[in-house]
């Protein structure tokens, strides 16, 4: 899903549709946020197919996983982004509380989404790709590209690749999982459907569902928590947290709360770590446990 062409179309048309009108009115971020939701929404879906017992099994270690990779790729974009001038941030879309309506507004609606999806099965999965041409088009109203934003593209990349880096060294440790296996999940950068498959081939499907899980709220913990913590963070440090997944279903957040440029560097660094994990997980995987 990554490499989706028709990902890039819907973000075209989006930014080429912005740009005769340039004032498309406040349609425009409620359209958006709705779409988020649906996009979260089915997400959850997709998650009850896993099976209950398997999730109660490997979901705490998925959680503490990702709290880790999210907790290391904090401290590491603001320990790098110390001494660097940043814009001021943007203000607060709707007051002190619209950052905590709009997480536990996504907490609902992926809660929605599972419930749903346990009680009435139906395609989720073949849903979200059209979710997101939606999102990235409806995005692309609002998306300004400059070159020179990409100045500054090291620092979600380097922020994203020494947190996933950290995070899966010290679960190795703690947990007693092969590190080719903890290493792999923490390299993804968010991109499930190439950890699940990938780590399931070599170390079985419940160290594949635990890779699967972990990016899946990689994700999804992005976007519930970037209304919390993106006045902090700004674009690139919430362009860190979403990893490979910040030129698609996070890029919004990055917009969000980042300056005018921001989208240009989620673009691309969304992009670099998404070729990184096809050629790291592989390498990764082949080595001796």
């Amino acid at each position: 899903m990554a490499f989706d062409p028709w990902l890039y179309v819907a973000l075209a048309l989006g930014v080429v549709a912005g740009r005769f009108l340039p004032h498309p009115g406040p349609w425009v971020p409620r359209a958006t946020l709705a779409t988020v939701a649906v996009l979260v929404g089915l997400l959850g879906a997709t998650l009850s197919s896993a099976g209950g017992a398997a999730l109660l099994l490997t979901v705490p270690l998925a959680l503490v996983f990702v709290a880790a990779v999210l907790g290391f790729t904090t401290l590491v974009y603001l320990a790098l982004a110390r001494d660097r001038r940043t814009p001021a941030p943007p203000p607060e879309p709707s007051g002190g509380r619209g950052r905590f309506n709009l997480s536990l507004g996504l907490l609902a609606a992926l809660g929605v989404g599972y419930l749903l999806g346990t009680v009435t099965p139906f395609p989720a999965g073949t849903m979200i790709p059209y979710a997101l041409y939606v999102l990235l088009a409806l995005v692309g109203f609002d998306l300004r590209l400059h070159v020179r934003q990409l100045r500054r593209v090291w620092l979600p990349v380097a922020a994203a690749v020494t947190g996933s880096a950290a995070a899966g060294l010290l679960f190795w440790l703690v947990s007693g999982i092969s590190l080719p296996v903890t290493l792999a999940t923490g390299f993804a950068f968010g991109w499930y459907t190439l950890a699940g498959p990938l780590v399931s081939a070599r170390a079985g499907a419940v160290l594949g569902l635990l890779a699967f899980l972990t990016n899946f709220l990689r994700e999804n913990l992005t976007m519930l928590l970037s209304p919390l913590v993106g006045r902090r963070l700004r674009g690139p440090g919430v362009a860190a947290l979403g990893g490979a997944t910040s030129m698609d279903t996070t890029l919004y957040f990055v917009t969000l709360y980042g300056d005018e440029e921001s989208g240009s560097l989620a673009l691309a660094s969304g992009l670099i770590l998404t070729l990184a994990a096809s050629l790291i997980l592989p390498a990764v995987l082949s080595l001796p446990t």
